[in-house]
């Protein structure tokens, strides 16, 4: 040890020496007082305390080099945590690692539960029992599987998936871009030959750093759970991918590195800028709440998908026997190949099309044929109760008003027709103007409720229709009618046997309202 001399002892003396009353009152009047003096004094003081701290040998202010130490110390980082960079390159999808961290913290009745949600599973028990009752039992099993996420179970989860985001995130920093700049011979993820690094310009490492503390002290709150995390690790992979306790010293030792100050020393000096402030933020969204919402959305969809394929099968199979080989009277400007252009426009749709299209159909094949002849010979020439026939008569003329009602509802949608025009005229606008997006809707709203209107108008009078003519043919049967006195002269009248006839009227109403309930029982 070299021991102090007299001389020493001098030259500390002085340095220790006060300045005198008139010294520091001459030198405060003539000291520059401008801004870029005070920010070069400030700048030094910083690298006099970076100088100062325990990893003074990251950087040397002087010359403005950031030395080996630095990129060692980024090396030995980089060696440890390469097997999970390379994990989370070859496995992007970061939902699958929250599904996998989901599945890990369930129970094993949500376990079970959740086969229940699988499309292929409801379609197998939809085979078994209706649509309706499966509705109901996917809901309350939903009900059970979100509440087995108690404060417990869900604080599980959470702190797991947040300690996968952190480590994620610093795992992702790209290492091996800032040590290449200090050797140009290292190679990506091998260690295999140790690199010589050199001292380099601390201006070409400056972002890295600043990009570097913004996830390295994310690591460091004590509030993490690494050990839940990494026994996660374990369990699902066989391995760590990280060493649990080798992960623990690198977070210590960025903890006395952000305890020291000497990143963000040495960011303030290499970027000349002694004001500045690292800022940590870590916008941690929770998986629970939308992993649950997700599930219910898309179980839910299936639920509907299928019940609109049962629909669309029911209602085709209803169609085969009533109208057989009959061409549809579709509907002309009230048509679902209107819906494209509204979709385009994120408008609303026509909704009823291709039931008031059975139901034109319908009403001319079938109201205006074989029912008008039986009413004509029947309700007309019949010899019964007129206050009985007359909820059949009136129903009947209601239906042949609303086949002409139908044609000129859809003709005021056609280009020429006034709400065509209106629409017409409008759909250019409304990309800039929603007070056209909203006539348009209250348009097609309008119109949806009218075509609904005829459904279900039509509907009660052919079921008016059908409950009379049951009666009738009940009282046809019978050796000595009530209803109607004359079935004999009746007969005569109509070219088919009279109960046949009767029977596939009847047969034809009963199959047409449970094709119009298919579109109205929602």
């Amino acid at each position: 040890m070299k021991l102090e001399t007299d001389e020493d002892r001098k030259e500390a003396a002085k340095a220790n020496k006060k300045p005198s009353f008139f010294q520091s009152l001459f030198g405060s009047l003539f000291s520059s007082s401008s801004p870029e003096a005070d920010k070069k004094r400030k700048l030094k003081q910083i690298g006099k305390n970076y100088l100062k701290c325990k990893y003074h040998t990251f950087y040397k202010p002087a010359s403005s080099e950031v030395l080996p130490p630095f990129a060692k110390f980024f090396y030995e980082i980089y060696k440890i945590i390469s097997p999970a960079q390379i994990l989370f390159k070859s496995n992007p999808n970061t939902a699958a690692f929250k599904s996998q961290i989901i599945n890990y913290c369930m129970s094993d009745h949500q376990i079970e539960l959740l086969s229940h949600f699988e499309e292929q599973k409801i379609k197998e028990v939809a085979r078994q029992i209706s649509i309706d009752k499966i509705s109901a039992q996917i809901e309350e099993e939903l009900n059970q599987f979100s509440n087995e996420f108690d404060n417990e179970r869900a604080g599980k989860t959470e702190n797991i998936y947040k300690a996968f985001t952190l480590f994620k995130d610093f795992c992702s920093f790209d290492f091996y871009v800032l040590l290449r700049k200090f050797s140009s011979k290292i190679q990506e993820n091998n260690f295999s030959q140790p690199p010589v690094f050199e001292k380099i310009n601390a201006e070409y490492i400056v972002d890295d750093l600043k990009d570097f503390v913004t996830v390295a002290y994310l690591i460091t709150d004590d509030s993490i759970e690494w050990n839940s995390f990494f026994t996660y690790l374990k369990e699902t992979r066989g391995n760590e991918t990280v060493s649990a306790g080798t992960w623990k010293k690198i977070v210590a030792k960025l903890k006395s590195i952000q305890a020291s100050g000497a990143f963000d020393l040495m960011i303030k000096h290499i970027s000349q800028n002694p004001g500045y402030t690292t800022e940590i933020h870590h916008n941690y969204e929770t998986i629970i709440e939308p992993y649950i919402d997700k599930l219910q959305e898309e179980t839910m969809s299936y639920i509907a998908t299928i019940a609109n394929a049962q629909k669309a099968s029911k209602a085709n199979s209803l169609c085969e026997q009533i109208f057989e080989s009959l061409q549809i009277q579709e509907m002309k400007n009230y048509t679902t190949a209107y819906n494209s252009v509204f979709e385009k426009k994120d408008l609303d749709l026509f909704m009823y099309s291709e039931p008031l299209g059975y139901l034109k159909t319908f009403i001319i094949e079938f109201v205006k044929k074989d029912v008008r002849e039986f009413f004509d010979v029947v309700v007309v020439r019949g010899a019964w109760d007129t206050s009985l026939a007359a909820p059949m008569s009136n129903a009947y003329q209601e239906l042949l008003k609303t086949s002409d009602a139908i044609t000129k509802f859809d003709d005021l949608l056609a280009e020429d027709g006034g709400l065509g025009i209106k629409i017409k005229t409008l759909l250019p606008k409304t990309a800039h103007d929603p007070g056209a997006e909203n006539i348009i809707n209250r348009v097609i709203s309008d119109s949806n409720e009218q075509a609904k209107k005829f459904l279900i108008e039509s509907t009660q009078n052919l079921i008016q229709i059908g409950k009379t003519l049951k009666q009738l043919i009940e009282d046809y049967l019978k050796s000595k009618p009530v209803l109607v006195q004359n079935w004999k002269e009746l007969e005569r009248f109509i070219d088919h046997p009279m109960k046949e006839f009767s029977v596939n009227i009847y047969k034809k109403i009963y199959l047409f309202v449970q094709l119009m309930q298919q579109y109205l029982k929602d």
